[in-house]
């Protein structure tokens, strides 16, 4: 009887997670995740002191403005990861291999296209570029921002034609290894810096960039070789396969996710330059650590949600209601959970802060309110998100997109000149994504309650 107890737990494990379902398959994913996404976050907890001692605090917001900066340019992906990742699962579902294939070569030919245009573009105009006047920084000459700018942007631009492999992952339902690649590249580029430190005394912002960007990329090439000779030789990408008429699919969802996309690049590529232009590059380190404190609950949260988006596409597409009301109850359960650790993490933030960079950087404590509070918004919102994007009836969201765009660059103007720090940058997020808050989970219950029609629908 006592080992009969004892065994209890394991055997409970062990019958939870086993079986080849959709929820079982997600539960797995789940688990596997939280290790890997944990090691994430403990690695990124360390990154930060550690660019803080090779680099100055200005220098560590010269390179989070100018990434943000060059992160706009992802608008030209113009959602077709996105747009591949739902098809593609649906042709797994239906073991529509040679459909799969088609897909998968159609977007590595648009991408190549799309990036190797943007790519010239940029090298054409960047030297006519003033990127002491863009960062409002002298610290760094001007030329050596344009060579770190070049070798960041390019590595930047090649990395969304590797990262393919990931959307392949998630559309089979293996979240897991997108979140091993994505922890190894952080990982190498750690270690890396972390053996810079030591053998440099000066900080070398062109250095440290090369290796941050370039690391990631690497890995990515050749996790792209191994896995179409292995895992998904069925799905291997050829140039025979390309169909451009299959791009179609692609496209039209694509363009859809990208209205939606703009939203969060525009809000999030910006925040970082308006802090920089209204407080200085200073304040953008201080913004950015507060922000990867607070951002915690959300990538552990996404965890739990990342194996849902896909699993919603193949379960509306078999109309599982009852899985997706399931799903989505759990999801709100879990949300309101999280939400509550929020509310803790804001309360022991000085704290928190005094332990992890010390008294290098002082953060406000309004701040952390305010930031405690837009993830709170976030996460509540989040799973509804996941669930419309899975089952991809975004004409309601796109038709929202640019006023929330409006309301976002209207706040920045008024939150930003009456706060004397980045707080005000923060409200303005939340003013912008206020639309959302009340309309997508009235869309998603009208979907899974099948009464959604018109716009609610589309």
């Amino acid at each position: 009887m006592y080992f009969t107890k004892l065994n209890f737990p394991l055997n409970f494990l062990k019958n939870y997670f086993k079986g080849h379902t959709r929820g079982a398959k997600a539960k797995r994913q789940i688990l596997y995740s939280i290790v890997i996404k944990g090691f994430s976050v403990i690695i990124g907890l360390f990154y930060v002191p550690l660019l803080l001692e090779y680099l100055t605090q200005e220098k560590y917001g010269i390179w989070l403005t100018l990434t943000s900066v060059l992160g706009w340019f992802s608008f030209f992906d113009i959602g077709m990861g996105h747009g591949l990742r739902n098809k593609l699962t649906i042709a797994l579902a239906n073991s529509d291999f040679s459909l799969g294939r088609k897909l998968i070569s159609t977007t590595y030919a648009l991408l190549i296209c799309i990036f190797s245009i943007v790519l010239l573009v940029f090298h054409l105009s960047n030297f006519f570029l003033n990127w002491n006047s863009i960062l409002n920084t002298k610290t760094i000459d001007n030329y050596e921002l344009y060579i770190l700018t070049s070798i960041v942007f390019t590595f930047f631009i090649i990395r969304f034609i590797f990262q393919i492999i990931s959307v392949v992952y998630l559309a089979d339902q293996k979240p897991t290894a997108t979140g091993m690649i994505a922890t190894s590249g952080n990982l190498l580029s750690f270690l890396i810096v972390l053996l810079l430190t030591r053998i440099t005394i000066t900080g070398d912002l062109v250095l440290l960039g090369t290796i941050i960007s370039a690391v990631p990329v690497l890995l990515l090439f050749v996790v792209t070789i191994i896995s179409f000779n292995t895992k998904y030789k069925n799905l291997k990408p050829s140039l025979k396969e390309i169909d451009f008429k299959a791009s179609k699919g692609i496209m039209n969802l694509g363009v859809k996710f990208f209205f939606m996309q703009i939203t969060y690049l525009i809000v999030f590529t910006t925040s970082n330059f308006f802090i920089a232009q209204f407080y200085g590059p200073g304040e953008v380190a201080v913004y950015n650590i507060a922000f990867k404190y607070f951002q915690i609950p959300t990538m552990i949260f996404g965890i739990f949600m990342s194996p849902v988006w896909s699993a919603v596409t193949d379960a509306y597409a078999k109309s599982d209601y009852a899985w997706l009301k399931k799903t989505l109850k759990y999801a709100n359960i879990l949300s309101g959970l999280f939400g509550l650790g929020v509310i803790l993490m804001i309360f022991i933030s000085n704290w928190v802060y005094k332990i992890w960079i010390g008294d290098e950087i002082i953060i406000p404590y309004g701040l952390s309110i305010t930031l405690g509070f837009y993830i709170i918004l976030d996460l509540f919102i989040t799973p509804y998100t996941y669930f419309i994007n899975g089952i991809g009836k975004l004409k309601l969201t796109i038709s929202l997109t640019f006023l929330s765009i409006l309301i976002y660059l209207i706040l920045i103007y008024v939150f930003g000149n009456i706060f004397k720090n980045s707080s005000g940058i923060v409200w303005s997020i939340v003013g912008g994504q206020i639309l959302m808050i009340f309309i997508q989970p009235m869309q998603t219950y009208k979907l899974l309650n099948k009464t959604a029609r018109g716009i609610w629908n589309k």
